[in-house]
């Protein structure tokens, strides 16, 4: 008997530790119920295996916690990771295929307010569950992933990515939340330029702006038009230009040459920034802390003389449209004028502005 006592020791050593990795592990116990953006409570009976999304923000929100191999379709303007581009595709995010939806067998579809009522109330009807993820600010677009996280049975990996988001915001909000109105720069954020159309008080970017040690010099809501008297009356210090397919380029390089902008401080020194990817500041996904560092950078007087390595490629900052290459973020050349063949989602969505003459206060 003795002689047996310590194989029986090493194996209840072995279960023991065994059942520490995986408590380690946080893996969720289904079923499961949630309360998602929308306030209702869903109960959610096993972990999804087949996941469809009908916003990019949330594509990236379910690669990034590592459910992306649990996802079976996508939207056509889901570009982040390179892995969405090869996803199913089942419509853009307000013309959805409801049949493409029906035969991808999805456990789960996770949506959007802007997907909009007829959406939901289509895919009840299909007996499909869905869960809506409707982030407005940052603490909530750091919730999204921490409930992602929780569906997908992901904690661990939804909660380093969080705490990660959450040191880079607290370190550039330290440092700038003490300036004073009168030492903020001036900001404009334009995201269309004929006519401008610029980022308002209620969006992503005004927030990031704010965080980053300026002020945005829109008062309205939303995404409101500004005319050049406005603009030059307002002077802003720093404009920031936005958009996609390396539009962002063409729209900096037409206010830097917009003769009824002259005096305005940002022309006259040289402080008109085209945001390289602008989907780290207006998307609602894990990116968007890159946005708040870019910006952070573009907020200081001595931003030449700052560090950028820490950024990623997708989000250098002030690189001129004459420097791109040909194919850089699809843009071509057309008779010495640089025009975009593959606009995404940022262009669609201000597209749809000029269309309708309002987003009024939502985000995307």
């Amino acid at each position: 008997m003795l002689k047996r006592t310590p194989i029986i020791l090493l194996i209840s050593i072995l279960l023991l530790i065994s059942n520490v990795q995986a408590s380690d592990n946080n893996t969720v116990e289904y079923p499961i119920t949630i309360t998602d953006s929308s306030g209702a409570t869903i109960t959610i009976e096993k972990e999804p295996g087949r996941i469809v999304s009908l916003m990019p923000s949330i594509t990236e929100i379910l690669f990034t916690v590592g459910a992306g191999d649990k996802m079976v379709g996508g939207t056509e303007d889901d570009k982040y990771p390179p892995e969405a581009i090869n996803l199913t595709k089942v419509g853009r995010y307000t013309t959805i295929n409801y049949e493409t939806v029906v035969q991808l067998e999805p456990d789960l579809v996770i949506l959007d307010e802007a997907n909009g009522e007829d959406t939901i109330i289509r895919l009840e009807d299909l007996n499909i569950q869905t869960v809506m993820i409707n982030p407005k600010a940052m603490d909530e677009i750091i919730e999204s992933i921490l409930l992602v996280g929780t569906i997908t049975n992901n904690e661990d990996n939804a909660q380093e990515i969080v705490d990660g988001m959450r040191q880079t915001i607290s370190d550039i909000t330290d440092s700038t939340k003490g300036i004073p109105d009168e030492e903020r720069p001036r900001v404009l954020y334009i995201v269309w330029d004929d006519p401008i159309y610029s980022a308002g008080k209620d969006t992503y970017p005004s927030d990031l702006i704010t965080m980053a040690g300026g002020q945005n010099i829109i008062e309205a809501n939303g995404w409101p038009t500004i005319n050049l008297e406005n603009i030059v009356s307002a002077d802003p210090q720093i404009i920031i230009c936005s958009g996609m397919g390396g539009l962002s380029y063409q729209i900096a390089n037409n206010t830097r040459n917009n003769d009824a902008l002259e005096t305005v401080a940002a022309i006259k020194n040289d402080r008109v920034y085209p945001i390289k990817d602008p989907n780290i500041i207006e998307l609602s996904g894990p990116r968007i802390v890159q946005g708040l560092e870019v910006l952070h950078l573009y907020m200081g007087d001595d931003w030449e003389q700052k560090d950028y390595t820490s950024l990623t490629d997708a989000s250098q900052p002030h690189v001129d449209a004459a420097d791109e290459g040909p194919e850089e973020e699809g843009l071509v050349q057309d008779g010495g004028n640089a025009t975009a063949n593959a606009p995404g989602f940022g262009v669609l969505l201000a597209i749809s502005m000029m269309v309708l003459g309002y987003m009024g206060s939502r985000r995307y």
